[in-house]
């Protein structure tokens, strides 16, 4: 069989692998979106590298953008097999390909016919979504979802099993079993792999038994800072901008998994009277709320602590300080207002999203805090703030940047170098064939790497393909 990389190679968004068995079967895992240059972003999502009526199966690991965003591109140009995921990542697949499409419809509009004076984004005038609703309908129809630890039997030459990576609601590993020539590969991909004691989900489950691994390697050059107090960094955070100085502390977070940690967060510390009354705590995200309420539904594949939670408290989310924004009016209002509050917001990387407008609205407030709960790719709005420039551009017009400008890791869906090599040992790495590094930029591959010491290690840069 043949393995080729054709997204996530040498650089985290865009997550796309295409196996090819010696009998021509091709196995396609993960169609993401590729977010790494924004100039670039029709360039290189509106075409794939190889011919989409020829994919026979798709496996999709979770239900983020970066993994999923493609896939109606894909179905809208010929692809017409299953797609292979979890029972929550049909749901949350579906609502945030809605959304995605409706940021690329804004853009659109936004910029069709105006001049790229700032090259911000690919602003032609023939500019258009990747795709339309009916092929978001389409792949909807198409996903066939399975139970983890349970191998399901595709043909005479693969069989599949997901094992629970932790990361988000949904999320999953991949354990591909080929018989081919008289032999038997076991190949695995890590998909995104949670980091340990998270908040709601559980730990990543390691793979037995393979022969291959792919894994992904977004922090494999750092560790993360040590904060293991997510309650105590939050409660810091609000007191010090809100209760101290009357400001806004605005969270860009992703509206599938890291509002819900933190919300959650928020009620525990709600719970145990040390969130300050007077300070309002706004959840402003339409998909964010959407989710919310599918982590009630899929409570069986939360974690012990989350479930536990739930059955002593009821709720995983709700508590008087919080107040949840539907429409487009009250996001607005909640800039308006004088008073100090938390606003969680989407988008994580600040790319689109009511996040532009509160930090367009609050970043040039010195007594407002933006604190980057997670990773922001290269190119993307939110490295872009995490840089320290003194000015930023934000809907073509310059803004001072007097708001404090903070990151934490207490948050983060992925886990750190140690983390990873946690879950190779785990895996008994040592064993293995190759191992391939993706979804991480070139210099944390290479340190992490150099943390693994094996010449079995290869960094596929993009379009590499391999015989195993």
């Amino acid at each position: 069989m043949n393995i080729t990389f054709y997204g996530a190679a040498q650089q985290v968004t865009g997550s796309m692998h295409l196996l090819t068995l010696n009998s021509g079967y091709k196995v396609l895992i993960d169609c993401g979106l590729d977010y790494e240059n924004r100039n670039d972003f029709e360039k290189n999502n509106r075409n794939f590298p190889f011919l989409p009526n020829e994919i026979d199966l798709l496996i999709l690991t979770h239900s983020h953008i970066d993994h999923s965003g493609n896939i109606p591109n894909l179905i809208s140009q010929g692809y017409n097999g299953q797609i292979i995921c979890s029972e929550p990542t049909v749901e949350l697949t579906t609502n945030l390909l809605l959304d995605s499409l409706n940021v690329q419809l804004i853009e659109t509009r936004k910029h069709k016919g105006k001049k790229n004076k700032f090259k911000r984004v690919n602003t032609k005038s023939d500019a258009k979504a990747l795709y339309q609703k009916v092929h978001i309908n389409q792949t909807s129809d198409a996903m066939v979802a399975l139970a983890f630890n349970k191998p399901f039997i595709v043909n005479d030459e693969l069989t599949i099993e997901l094992f629970e990576a932790g990361h988000i609601l949904g999320a999953a590993s991949v354990k591909l079993t080929i018989h081919e020539n008289g032999e038997t590969k076991v190949l695995g991909f890590t998909g995104d792999l949670g980091n340990y004691n998270s908040k709601l989900v559980k730990d990543p489950t390691p793979m037995p038994g393979l022969d291959y691994l792919v894994t992904e390697s977004t922090y494999g050059g750092r560790l993360h800072t040590p904060h293991n107090d997510a309650e105590a960094l939050l409660l810091e955070y609000i007191n010090a901008t809100c209760v101290k100085y009357g400001g806004k502390l605005v969270i860009p977070a992703f509206s599938v998994g890291r509002t819900q940690s933190i919300i959650f967060t928020l009620k525990q510390l709600s719970i145990k009277g040390l969130l300050p009354e007077t300070i309002k705590i706004y959840t402003d995200s339409p998909l964010a709320i959407k989710t919310t309420r599918l982590y009630d539904k899929y409570k069986k594949y939360l974690n012990e602590e989350a479930q536990l939670f739930t059955k002593e408290h009821g709720d995983l989310f709700n508590f008087p300080n919080l107040y949840v924004i539907e429409n487009s009016k009250d996001s607005e209002l909640i800039s308006l207002t004088p008073e100090p509050a938390v606003i969680v917001s989407a988008a994580g990387m600040v790319e689109g999203g009511r996040i532009q407008e509160h930090i367009r609205n609050h970043i040039s407030d010195a007594y407002s805090t933006i604190l980057i709960a997670g990773f922001c790719a290269e190119g993307t709005f939110g490295h872009e703030l995490l840089m320290g420039k003194p000015m930023v551009f934000i809907n073509y017009k310059p803004k001072q940047v007097y708001a404090k400008i903070a990151r934490t890791d207490v948050f983060s869906a992925h886990p750190d170098q140690d983390g990873l090599m946690k879950f190779l040992n785990d895996c008994n790495y040592k064993s293995l064939k190759k191992i391939f590094l993706v979804h991480g930029d070139l210099n944390s591959m290479q340190k992490f790497k150099d943390k693994i010491d094996l010449e079995s290690v290869v960094l596929p840069a993009y379009e590499d393909s391999f015989t195993l």
